[in-house]
């Protein structure tokens, strides 16, 4: 008995198997256009034109419902993916390129609200200096008060490093051609520069060691925040590879984290706290600094790029953007750089379509 129940089960499997595997390769467009159906019985009177394939049954024959659109090639449903109303989804990184205008924030110069002259101005942080310096060049005679300066020629060229971001956006297409996005990026920039000190006193039989310091290092750190909200066109000239173009609205915020003064090897000295309390003593409780060094700003900006279509529901977007845009609008950012200026990104993005989630029809 159990042998037979066995043999049934087999049999019932391999049939349910073999009717799953005709009616997949017809859904994959497999059915051959020169195959010819026989469409009698009861079971047809109400028949309409439907996507898909049924399985319909009678005492004499199996009826596959074709596909009537037999010419639906694998191209066809691609593009016919990304021309459809519907949401997509991206996520990407970029090579972001910040303008100079606002890195010179970060020269150090006296024509900055923050600027090395508060460490120097303070009779104590200057003593720290001096023994510093004392330590790394013995040759000093820092019992003169003239026997250190900074020099002036202040490099007033600070630059950003190249930084990457990360990026996410939401798309609607409410045409074929034409899709509305938000997308939010962030971005962690760093801005370098340095200085030196000069010796023009030094102690007698040291004359062969040069009257000036190592270059010093001032680095800051900037985080920034992008939303954009843009329209967009694509070009639907091909199958895979469709350009497209997109105008927009950006809004930013950026704070600054860190803008230090690396002299040899000591502990940083803090900039921001420096301006924060320019009448620092030693020997107190420390004073935190509660100030919040951030600001909104705004832009527009205009992105074109490549959407290479190379599945129905993924596709790879080569992508490059200007924009056109103001940071640091709030009194907590003083003398920051507010006025308009170009920023640049070159990057990538993987999207998805909502094809995964719906039948393409």
């Amino acid at each position: 008995m159990k042998k037979i129940i066995l043999t049934a089960s087999c049999f019932l499997f391999f049939l349910c198997g073999l009717i799953m595997f005709a009616s997949a390769r017809c859904r994959g467009g497999m059915c051959s256009s020169k195959m010819s159906y026989k469409h009698e019985g009861p079971q047809w009177a109400n028949a309409g034109k439907k996507q898909g394939t049924g399985i319909y049954l009678d005492s004499t024959y199996v009826y596959p419902e074709a596909h009537y659109d037999y010419d639906n090639k694998e191209e066809r449903v691609r593009s016919n993916a990304w021309e459809r109303k519907g949401f997509e989804l991206a996520l990407g990184t970029n090579a972001y390129f910040a303008s100079k205008k606002t890195a010179n924030y970060y020269n150090g110069s006296p024509a900055n609200d923050i600027n090395l002259n508060q460490l120097f101005s303070n009779k104590y942080r200057w003593e720290d200096i001096l023994e510093i310096l004392r330590n790394n060049y013995r040759y000093l005679d820092v019992t003169d008060p003239g026997s250190v300066k900074v020099r002036e020629d202040y490099n007033y060229n600070s630059a950003y490093n190249v930084a990457m971001d990360i990026a996410v956006a939401l798309k609607y297409r409410f045409y074929k051609n034409c899709y509305f996005e938000v997308s939010y990026s962030f971005r962690r920039l760093v801005c370098s520069n340095r200085f030196i000190f000069d010796f023009p006193y030094v102690l007698s039989g040291n004359k062969e060691n040069p009257p000036y310091s190592a270059l010093q290092d001032i680095v800051a750190r900037e985080e920034r925040h992008y939303i954009d909200l843009s329209i967009g066109y694509v070009f639907q000239k091909h199958e895979i590879v469709k350009p497209f173009i997109a105008l927009g609205a950006q809004f930013t915020y950026i704070r600054i984290k860190d803008f230090l003064a690396l002299i040899e090897e000591a502990t940083p000295f803090d900039l921001m706290q420096a301006a924060r309390y320019p009448n620092w003593t030693p020997n107190i409780q420390d004073m935190p600094n509660y100030m919040d060094w951030a600001g909104a700003g705004y832009g527009f900006l205009f992105a074109a790029g490549l959407k290479i279509a190379f599945h129905p529901a993924v596709s790879i977007d080569p992508i490059f953007q200007l924009s056109v845009a103001s940071f640091g609008n709030n009194k907590n950012l003083p003398g920051y750089n507010t006025n308009i200026c170009l920023n640049y990104l070159a990057g990538i993005r993987l999207v998805l379509n909502d094809a995964l989630f719906v039948k393409n029809k």
